[in-house]
């Protein structure tokens, strides 16, 4: 199956490719003035053209991203879904937060490492793109690597990949396009469990 060269002279893929575009730079530009919390004229110039820069940087990754097969038509981001995953994604990182903070204050440190490996079924490379930077983000989770559709993740304890392991953060991104997905991921397995003596 070949992509077809109207979607290269415009059309759904063009338009999303646009808005994928100037999302980027409005979140880039977004976490520069919420980061910096300085609303000078000199600081916020900074930062529209740190902002502007990267985007523009970054612009024939995006092309190439949204011109491929894999996000053709039918997978590109809905932008409403993705409002709605922000703040649940903000949720489980507080309550990752928390959980990592009670092992370190716990007198016995009650953590037991592990390295979990599972493919994915997600639509296109920006979906695995989302799910591994929610995890890296999610304290307590690491992702490692990413190969073709295998994430292989280093979690802390049990509880820090309880949500991967059930599916629950890769079915949310895989709602980013699709509306309904069906199983997210499978062949999960824990590969190392370091014990504490």
């Amino acid at each position: 199956m070949k992509i077809r060269p109207h979607y290269y002279r415009g059309g759904r893929v063009k338009k999303a490719f646009i808005k994928g575009t100037i999302l980027q730079f409005l979140v880039l530009f977004g976490l520069w003035l919420l980061l910096s919390g300085k609303y000078d004229p000199f600081h916020i110039t900074i930062g529209f053209f740190s902002a502007l820069l990267v985007t523009l940087i970054h612009i024939r990754i995006n092309r190439h991203l949204y011109y491929s097969l894999e996000i053709a038509k039918e997978h590109t981001l809905n932008y409403r879904r993705f409002l709605f995953y922000v703040p649940w994604l903000v949720w489980q990182i507080i309550l990752a937060c928390l959980q990592v903070a009670y092992v370190v204050l716990h007198p016995k440190t009650p953590i037991n490492p592990s390295l979990v490996r599972f493919k994915t079924k997600l639509p296109n490379v920006a979906a695995k793109v989302i799910l591994g930077n929610s995890i890296t983000l999610t304290p307590g989770t690491l992702t490692i690597l990413i190969e073709d559709d295998e994430f292989l993740v280093h979690a802390l304890m049990d509880v820090s990949h309880s949500s991967l392991v059930d599916g629950t953060l890769p079915r949310q991104v895989a709602k980013l396009y699709q509306r309904r997905p069906s199983t997210v991921i499978a062949d999960v397995r824990i590969e190392k469990r370091i014990k504490r003596r």
